[in-house]
């Protein structure tokens, strides 16, 4: 069961452009819905919403320490249709607006661990 968890995890970083829904991840990988949701607490210690939320923070956090992409572009990358959620969901995680984030950790490659969080962890 974890192989096929991860494997959907996989999946789900790999198309946070447009991230699939719990209905199209139990359909392409087999698995129920009561299945997904149980294995992605015991995996992840987090339900589906939540890990695919923190993979486009952590992706966009990524983004924002190493490219000079617009935020609204960065955003829209991540799977954000909406700017303001986006920088309200990023406020959440991280302390601070996507702006902010990209001024006091930009390019610096000796903190990956910027405020706390290694934006560098799956």
């Amino acid at each position: 069961m974890s192989y096929k968890i991860f494997k959907i995890g996989e999946y789900i970083r790999r198309n946070l452009h447009n991230p699939p829904t719990k209905e199209m991840i139990c359909e392409k990988f087999s698995i129920t819905d009561y299945s997904l949701r149980k294995g992605f607490k015991e995996n992840f210690g987090l339900n589906f919403g939540e890990y695919t939320r923190n993979q486009k923070i952590k992706t966009a956090a990524r983004l924002l320490n190493n490219s000079d992409h617009l935020i609204s572009t960065i955003s829209e990358c991540v799977g954000f249709r909406n700017h303001s959620r986006f920088a309200e969901a990023f406020r959440n995680q991280y302390g601070l607006n996507p702006k902010l984030f990209r001024d006091v950790c930009k390019g610096d490659s000796d903190d990956i661990s910027c405020f706390g969080q290694n934006v560098y962890e799956s």
